[in-house]
């Protein structure tokens, strides 16, 4: 018996129809991750979220900004649209070479340890987290996992490249993974609002 979100289910854990138990394995970084190949802008296409953020699931136009702060630590702005647009900024510090601690100005909305496991740095970026360590061994019960593109509308061959990596990793595609609708940029709208009074 498991405990996920507040439900005890028997055997297999599912959230939102998703097989959570795909995610236990806890994968590697990328080998040689360079950081400012990741920075700038990136949207958000599939968002399997934590429990522990699991309002995030229902957001839209989701997309994020990542910008230096010093050797050891990263500025990120994410922007999302929940009925309206909303901004949560914060730091991520470096603690291996692809793996950070996320730190955001509200609390706790974006906070916890992820990995990049995958990255093309001009199309794709694949990052997983973990929330809760299982008791069994090496495993994680309460996962996230990530994918974000460069362009808010990605090709089928940058889908091709992230399924790869997918079943490479877990075995699982993008089909198996809530997507996240974008349709117009919160970002811009909001940078809009904030310097042209509009």
């Amino acid at each position: 018996m498991y405990l996920v979100c507040g439900l005890i289910i028997s055997s297999l854990i599912f959230v939102n129809g998703f097989d959570q138990t795909k995610l236990w394995k806890i994968p590697p970084p990328m080998k040689n991750y360079h950081v400012p190949s990741g920075l700038g802008r990136w949207y958000y296409q599939f968002n399997q979220a934590a429990c522990s953020w699991s309002g995030s699931r229902e957001y839209s136009d989701y997309e994020i900004f990542l910008e230096p702060e010093s050797k050891n630590s990263l500025l990120f702005t994410l922007t999302m649209r929940n009925e309206f647009c909303n901004t949560i900024k914060g730091r991520s510090y470096i603690i291996a070479p692809g793996v950070f601690t996320a730190k955001d100005t509200v609390g706790n909305n974006f906070s916890g340890t992820y990995t990049v496991v995958a990255e093309d740095p001009k199309t794709f970026s694949i990052s997983y987290g973990c929330t809760k360590m299982s008791v069994l061994g090496d495993k994680c019960d309460d996962a996230s996992l990530k994918i974000k593109t460069r362009m808010p509308f990605p090709s089928k061959k940058v889908i091709a490249q992230i399924n790869r990596e997918l079943k490479r990793i877990w075995g699982i595609t993008v089909n198996d993974l809530p997507r996240s609708l974008f349709r117009k940029s919160c970002r811009d709208e909001l940078y809009k609002k904030t310097y042209h009074g509009k």
